[in-house]
């Protein structure tokens, strides 16, 4: 199911915001960013993409992942996540215009794309209403991000430092210190590298990477099995009640697609062990290990630039970027990457590239996400809703 509005910006309830909001909201960046190195990205392409539900193509596993779980999860599942089998999968897709002046995002614009996609998604009139449906003063708050190649030239597109400040943000608007809200990835130099500000137990919200480097050992919980080895899970999120995974578009030489699945780059060790032949099965299998899915509360995917394309040097894609004026968000990870997968083959397709080897590819992963209970790959088992903010 598809249906699209457009909203005038300013005008409903659902994205308005004050001048102190915006004024707290640019603080917060400020605090998060640290000498952010913006992507050049090239011309962006004229027009919208069109997500058109399309049939899929997927490949069957072999054999089931052997995913054991050791200890258990203890955050809670708000009753207001509802997602297939029990209802259709709800995909909110919201543009803004006016995301970008020039090269600078407008935290005033990510706000209302922000409180536009929370209110349609959870069915609540208020955005702070629908935050504070899903998070509770009471909690820890891990915000994934994606920074990788940060600190090195490996990627010029990451889960933008704006977009988390503002999510920071409404956070701390419904009762969540800052304190108690924790931005990471993998290594603390990526982040560092990608433009946020590294804050260890400081005032105000906590960012650091689960490694400090990549010569460090990382600050991992071992007790978890995937594919027959054993993995540690990364104690920021394990000290954590609720997650936010907030990835950026970006194909992938060998998986397809880095967005909501791929996006644990750090939240377990020794990803470079899944990066074979069962590459695949590790992500989904990673993916649906307890302290992942009984956390995961809601994925904000970054659309706000995109890297989707060959280009000459085959791997990595990420130094091809188009700037967007987008996000995605869901309850449903495998949903999200479904449409992701369109968008971004739409968008690969827009400026001469053919993606039919990475649909092929994420098309087996979001299979077997499916197999394993973390959502529908099925677009007719989603309900996509588009919304245009003038």
């Amino acid at each position: 199911m598809r249906n699209t509005e457009t909203l005038p910006a300013p005008v409903s309830r659902a994205v308005r915001i004050s001048r102190r909001q915006f004024i707290k909201i640019a603080a917060a960046a400020a605090g998060l960013l640290a000498g952010c190195r913006s992507a050049q990205p090239t011309p962006p392409p004229t027009g919208q993409p069109s997500i058109q539900p399309t049939t899929q193509t997927s490949i069957q596993p072999t054999t089931p992942p052997t995913i054991t779980p050791m200890p258990t999860s203890t955050g809670r599942r708000p009753d207001i996540i509802q997602m297939y089998p029990d209802v259709p999968s709800k995909v909110v897709h919201t543009h803004h215009a006016g995301v970008w002046n020039g090269e600078t995002l407008v935290p005033e614009a990510i706000r209302h794309v922000l409180d536009a996609s929370i209110t349609r998604l959870t069915g609540l009139d208020d955005p702070a209403q629908a935050w504070a449906a899903l998070f509770d003063p009471g909690e820890r708050i891990a915000i994934k991000v994606n920074s990788y190649g940060g600190s090195f030239s490996g990627s010029r597109v990451f889960t933008h430092v704006p977009l988390v400040a503002v999510v920071a943000q409404s956070l701390q608007d419904v009762g969540v210190p800052a304190e108690q809200i924790f931005v990471y990835d993998f290594v603390t130099s990526d982040l560092e590298g990608a433009g946020y500000s590294i804050n260890r137990a400081g005032p105000g919200v906590q960012c650091y990477g689960t490694a400090p480097d990549w010569e460090e050992e990382g600050d991992y919980t071992a007790g978890w099995t995937l594919l027959g080895g054993e993995i540690g899970l990364s104690n920021i999120l394990l000290h954590c009640d609720a997650l936010i995974n907030v990835p950026v578009l970006k194909t992938h030489g060998i998986a397809g697609l880095t967005f909501a699945l791929k996006s644990h780059y750090g939240t377990f060790d020794r990803p470079w062990d899944y990066h074979g032949e069962n590459v695949l099965r590790g992500i989904a299998g990673v993916n649906a290990l307890p302290p992942i899915k009984d956390r995961t509360r809601l994925i904000i995917g970054d659309v706000l630039e995109a890297a989707c394309f060959k280009g000459a040097q085959g791997w990595p894609d990420w130094n091809l970027v188009v700037k967007g004026d987008s996000i995605l968000m869901s309850f449903d990870p495998v949903a999200l990457d479904a449409v992701g997968l369109q968008l971004a083959c739409q968008l690969a397709a827009e400026n001469g590239e053919d993606a039919g080897v990475e649909r092929l590819m994420t098309n087996a992963l979001l299979t077997l996400g499916a197999e394993l209970g973390l959502g529908t790959d099925n677009l007719d088992n989603i309900d996509l809703t588009e919304i245009n903010l003038a």
